[in-house]
């Protein structure tokens, strides 16, 4: 396995600002020119899908009008050249900020959906999440809006393999990890897990990951992280304990900043959003 499969399970000794690089190949390059974009300068959240295929939203920033664009793999190799746009991306105005994406295989016995959180940390706060249901083949169908009870959150994420296989959302909001039960309306049912889960200084929390033992949260540069700043990985497991607290992924002088984290099997990556016009990218995250 090329990603979080060697020692993952024991809790990193080394202090928490002493991270290494953490972000391998490049598995997707996204220049703004991309008609995948449809104009858009800004990656949002990113999830994992049927197949393996990607679903990454990309929007304008705070003027918003995000799209959902979906990612095809066309070849058995993870490399760059891997990945097709499966068309122009659907204007979405219902993801509002688009912070994150969950996948849930059978949404409330539905079939597959996509779950996005509308809000992220500070700047557009919301306790609406969207569900976008997907076609057997991942093609984009019908939306709603479901509005949580645990008030504003800006990460998400879903696996079906947690709890004994039967399925487990959990949601992030600053210093606080919730969690649900796979079957049952998201509009009740939630638990307040931990309520001061482990942070570096004042990083803007992005998007989050689960699996059948862990939760990854991403924690990204802002305007008042050090030009020598990194992006951050944050490990728990589903009690909100720490696992490894120390996976970095480079800011290079403010440009690369963390978005999402998402896994296909056992192969983890990385949506990072680049500004200053430098092509947006999907890494491999490395152990």
């Amino acid at each position: 396995m090329s990603a979080l499969s060697i020692g993952i399970v024991i809790a990193s000794a080394v202090p928490a600002y002493a991270a290494t690089d953490r972000s391998g190949a490049e598995r997707l390059n996204i220049p703004n020119s991309s008609a995948c974009r449809a104009g858009r300068t800004v990656l949002e959240g990113m999830v994992a899908g049927p197949g393996g295929q990607l679903y990454i939203i990309f929007s304008k920033g705070s003027a918003g009008e995000p799209v959902l664009s979906r990612w095809l793999r066309d070849g058995s190799t993870w490399d760059g050249a891997s990945w097709t746009c499966a068309g122009a991306p659907t204007p979405m105005p219902q993801l509002g900020h688009g912070n994150d994406l969950a996948y849930n295989a059978n949404y409330l016995g539905q079939g597959p959906a996509l779950i996005a959180t509308q809000g992220s940390q500070s700047a557009f706060p919301s306790d609406d999440v969207t569900i976008v249901h997907l076609s057997t083949n991942g093609s984009i169908g019908a939306t709603e809006v479901v509005d949580l009870p645990i008030g504003n959150i800006s990460g998400l994420c879903y696996s079906a393999t947690a709890a004994g296989g039967a399925g487990k959302y959990a949601a992030r909001r600053l210093g606080s990890l919730w969690t649900h039960p796979g079957a049952g309306s998201l509009t009740s049912g939630w638990t307040l897990v931990k309520s001061n889960l482990t942070s570096h200084d004042n990083r803007s929390d992005q998007g989050i990951d689960c699996s059948e033992n862990y939760i990854w949260n991403t924690r990204s540069i802002n305007d008042s992280t050090p030009d020598t700043g990194w992006n951050w990985i944050y490990q728990y497991n589903w009690s909100g304990g720490d696992v490894e607290s120390d996976i970095g992924i480079p800011g290079n002088n403010l440009t690369d900043e963390i978005e999402d984290v998402t896994h296909v099997g056992s192969d983890f990556f990385v949506a990072v959003n680049r500004n200053g016009g430098s092509a947006d990218s999907v890494k491999v995250l490395t152990e």
